[in-house]
């Protein structure tokens, strides 16, 4: 992935938006996919996706989702934001219960000062991958680039232990 140099991206409020907000309308709607990453990039391209850090799956893409609380979420809760060994996160999308999201309390004890990127993308360049994922197997440069903070993060993140159970004073 190419580290982007001069592509535009919103850092601040737009009329008097906040980033998330932003992003809500976006997906609102229904034209773009959502990437996060901790790091800045120009163009996306395809990588192999893994379940955990060995397991393969599928072939190489460009992973996204149609919501962005998950891209917010990966983009400021990853390996380069917390490259402790206690840090753990999940994320998954269930048709009845929605979208949902775990850390472990190391994640969220230290928040503050985290930032990632959320890139949208033009959502008829990916095909449905599941219910919470859509790919191209292309490489892809973002319709825009937004600045994300902690601040920006959703409600109601649950609590998980190193070893990905819910934490046990839930």
């Amino acid at each position: 992935m190419k580290e982007t140099a001069g592509l535009q991206k919103t850092e601040k409020r737009e009329n008097n938006l906040s980033p998330r907000e932003k992003l809500l309308s976006f997906e609102k709607e229904g034209k773009f996919v959502f990437h996060g990453s901790a790091r800045q990039i120009e163009t996306l391209e395809p990588r192999q996706p893994c379940i955990g850090k060995d397991e393969k799956h599928g072939d190489p893409c460009v992973a996204t989702t149609p919501f962005v609380d998950i891209a917010i979420f990966r983009a400021i809760i990853n390996e380069d934001n917390f490259p402790q060994k206690t840090y753990s996160s999940s994320f998954g999308f269930d048709s009845d219960k929605g979208i949902e999201l775990h850390a472990s309390q190391i994640v969220l004890d230290n928040l503050k000062d985290k930032k990632g990127f959320v890139y949208a993308l033009d959502k008829s360049l990916f095909k449905k991958f599941s219910g919470m994922e859509w790919r191209s197997e292309k490489t892809i440069k973002p319709n825009e680039v937004i600045l994300v903070t902690a601040d920006d993060l959703p409600s109601g993140i649950k609590l998980i232990d190193k070893d990905f159970n819910p934490a046990k004073n839930e």
